[in-house]
């Protein structure tokens, strides 16, 4: 029996976190928790602890979307970036005569 070496799959990245995330969904988490950590602190001065633990725990949660939702196999950022590169193109048609109107 012939044995076939294949490729391995490179389309996924690799889990390095526990197996659940990748460096980048790890990176996106840290970067949302270090921000509400900055509004906790601020927050604090202004309130007081129990009313800026309560603001600042929606604010961690800022980064869990771009890490883990996926949108036609792009995270969130890729999409959203794809999406506003495609905004900025001009969409009009170069051969339309002026004389023709729609």
């Amino acid at each position: 029996m012939r044995n076939y070496q294949i490729p391995p799959d490179m389309n996924e990245k690799e889990k390095v976190i526990g197996g659940i995330l990748n460096i980048n969904q790890f990176f996106w988490v840290l970067a949302g928790l270090l921000i509400g950590a900055g509004a906790f602190a601020i927050f604090v001065k202004l309130f007081g602890g129990v009313i800026a633990l309560i603001l600042a725990i929606p604010i961690c949660l800022i980064g869990t979307p771009f890490a883990i939702y996926k949108k036609n196999e792009l995270t969130l950022y890729q999409y959203l970036s794809y999406k506003r590169k495609f905004k900025k193109k001009t969409h009009k048609l170069a051969n339309i005569q002026k004389e023709v109107r729609f």
